[in-house]
C-alpha cells in the first residue's frame, strides 16, 4: 500500500510541475496525459472541455478518432460526468449502456478495462471531464485510482482558470498593440503630414509610391522640417508597419560608441562590455532603421554602413560570426551630401547606395499657405495638453502669417506651445516673440542673420546660467538637447568645462 502511495504522490507532483513550465495550453494537456501512462498505466485517455452545451475533446492519448469528437450533457460517460459533476467508475465498460464508444476506442479495449471519469472544476462550475480506460491489476485499488484521479481533475482546473486569465490578459494585451499600432500609423501616416499646398500634395504622392516599395529613401530638407514625420510615415504606409521602426542619431552619438549602437557587441569586446547587446540593426530586422544626421555619420564608419547595405549583414564588435538582417534603411540629413562627397568627408559609394529614391521635404516659407492650418493644429493639440481654450487673434495671426519660419514646422510648433502656457485667452500681437514682431525692421536679407544672432546669443546666456550643463540649458530654452546641439554646432559657440 505504502508503494502505491509513492507513487500516486509522485504523479500528481509530476504533474504540477508540467502545469507550472509555462507550456501552450493544448501541449501542457498533452504531457498530462503522457504522464498518467508512464507512473499510471492508462493507455487511452481524453480531456474534453466545455463548448457551449457539450464537452469538446481539447487533448488525448492513445485514442484512434478523437478529433472534434464532443459529448452532449447526459451522453456516454463523459457527458453524464458533465452533466453531473459526479465522478463515474463503469466495470467492464465495452457491455455498459453508458459506454458511446465515440472515439471508436472500444476494439482496442480489453473485456475487463474499465471506464473512469471525473469533472475538471473551476469552484463549483463544471469546465470539463478527464476521462480514462484502464486495466486493473489484481493489487491495484480502484478506489485509490479515483482518488488520485479527482486530485488530478482539480488541479486541471485550477490550471484552466490560470489559463483562462493569462489568456484574457493575452487578448487585451494583443487588443492594446493593435490600437497603439493603429494609432502610430494614424500619427505617422500621410494623414499626419499636414498641409494642402501643392509642395506637401507632392511630398505625399511621392510617399505613396515609395512606401509600397523596399527600396532605400534618402530624406533631404532643412532642420525643422519634419524629416522623421516622413520617414515613419513611409514606414507605417509599407508592407514592413508591424515590424520595428528604430531611429539612430548619429549626431547625437559620440563616434567611439556609434558603432556599438549600430552594430552591437559580444561580451568582453570592450571594457565595459559585462554582457552581449543588439545592435539597431538586429533590433530594425524585418522592420525599418532611420538612420537621422546621415551627413554627420564618421567617415570611419560608413565603410561599415556601405557594406551592412550590400550584403545584408553585419558583424557586431568582438563577434568573428556575421550576423543576416532584413532591413529597410531610410536616411535623413539637413546637409548637401554631394558637397560633402566633393570634399572627400562622405564616401561617394555609400551615397549612391542611400540615394536609392530622393526626397526633399519643402521648408515652410515654401508652403505659407500651409501655415494657418499648422497653427491651428498645434493650437488644439497644446490646449489639450494644458488644459487651456487660448485662441490667436486675427492681428498676430496675420503676424504669424507673415513670418518667414527659418526653424520650420519645429520652430512653429514650439512657438504656438509657448504662446499656449504664457497666455490664458487671446493671443494678440503684442505676445508674439519680438524677432516675429519686428520682422520688418531689418532689410529682408539681414532678417535671418539678425535672428540667429539673437539665438545665439540666448544659447550661450542660457548655457552660462546652468555652468554649461547641456541638459538644463536645453530646459530652460525649451529645446530638446539634439536641437541645442544642433544649434551649438551650427553657430559654433564654445562649451567651456569646469
Amino acid at each position: 500500500m505504502s508503494t502505491l502511495r509513492l507513487r500516486e504522490l509522485s504523479v500528481v507532483n509530476e504533474i504540477t510541475r508540467v502545469l507550472t513550465q509555462g507550456l501552450p495550453f493544448r501541449k501542457t494537456l498533452s504531457e498530462v496525459l503522457k504522464i498518467l501512462y508512464a507512473y499510471m498505466g492508462v493507455e487511452h485517455s481524453f480531456v474534453a472541455f466545455k463548448d457551449q452545451n457539450s464537452v469538446k475533446i481539447a487533448s488525448s492519448f492513445g485514442l484512434p478518432e478523437p478529433e472534434g469528437v464532443a459529448f452532449g450533457k447526459g451522453e456516454g460517460i463523459t457527458g453524464r460526468v458533465f452533466s453531473r459533476g459526479i465522478p463515474v467508475v463503469i466495470p467492464r465498460v465495452k457491455e455498459s449502456n453508458l459506454f458511446a464508444n465515440k472515439t471508436g476506442i472500444g476494439k482496442f479495449l480489453s473485456p475487463d478495462a474499465y471506464a473512469l471519469a471525473v469533472p475538471v472544476k473551476v469552484g463549483s462550475e463544471i469546465k470539463g471531464v478527464l476521462t480514462v480506460f484502464k486495466e486493473f491489476e489484481s493489487e491495484e485499488s480502484v478506489e485509490k485510482f479515483l482518488e488520485t484521479l479527482s486530485i488530478i481533475g482539480n488541479t486541471l482546473g485550477l490550471f484552466f482558470k490560470l489559463s483562462e486569465k493569462l489568456e484574457e490578459e493575452r487578448m487585451r494585451w494583443e487588443e492594446e498593440k493593435r490600437m497603439l499600432t493603429m494609432e502610430l500609423r494614424e500619427r505617422y501616416s500621410l494623414r499626419g503630414i499636414l498641409g494642402k499646398s501643392k509642395a506637401i500634395k507632392n511630398l505625399v504622392e511621392l510617399v505613396q509610391k515609395i512606401a509600397r516599395t523596399d527600396s532605400t529613401v534618402l530624406i533631404l530638407g532643412e532642420s525643422g522640417t519634419g524629416k522623421s514625420l516622413v520617414a515613419k510615415a513611409i514606414h507605417y504606409e509599407s508592407p514592413r508597419r508591424d515590424g520595428p521602426f528604430i531611429t539612430v542619431n548619429c549626431a547625437a552619438i559620440p563616434e567611439s560608441l556609434l558603432e556599438a549602437e549600430l552594430f552591437g557587441y559580444e561580451k568582453g569586446a570592450f571594457t565595459g562590455a559585462y554582457s552581449s547587446k543588439k545592435g539597431k540593426f538586429e533590433l530594425a530586422d524585418g522592420g525599418t532603421l532611420f538612420l537621422d544626421e546621415i551627413g554627420d555619420l564618421p567617415l570611419s564608419l560608413q565603410a561599415k554602413l556601405l557594406r551592412a547595405l550590400q550584403e545584408k549583414e553585419i558583424e557586431p564588435l568582438g563577434s568573428e560570426k556575421t550576423v543576416k538582417v532584413d532591413v529597410r534603411i531610410v536616411a535623413a540629413t539637413n546637409k548637401d551630401l554631394r558637397k560633402l562627397v566633393k570634399e572627400g568627408k562622405f564616401r561617394e559609394d555609400l551615397y549612391y547606395r542611400l540615394n536609392v529614391v530622393e526626397l526633399r521635404v519643402p521648408p515652410l516659407r515654401e508652403r505659407r499657405e500651409d501655415v494657418p492650418l499648422l497653427i491651428e493644429y498645434y493650437l488644439r493639440q497644446f490646449n489639450e495638453k494644458y488644459q487651456k481654450r487660448v485662441r490667436i487673434s486675427p492681428k498676430a495671426m496675420k503676424l504669424l502669417l507673415e513670418y518667414h519660419w527659418p526653424g520650420n514646422v519645429r520652430e512653429l510648433a514650439n512657438l504656438v506651445e509657448r504662446l499656449v502656457i504664457l497666455s490664458d485667452g487671446e493671443v494678440g500681437p503684442e505676445d508674439l516673440p519680438e524677432h516675429v514682431k519686428k520682422r520688418d525692421e531689418a532689410p529682408r536679407g539681414e532678417l535671418p542673420k539678425l535672428i540667429e544672432e539673437t539665438e545665439k546669443q540666448k544659447i550661450i546666456e542660457a548655457l552660462e546660467k546652468t555652468g554649461y550643463v547641456k541638459s538644463r540649458a536645453a530646459k530652460l530654452l525649451g529645446y530638446t538637447l539634439r536641437q541645442l546641439d544642433y544649434r551649438i554646432k551650427k553657430y559654433n559657440i564654445e562649451v567651456k568645462r569646469f
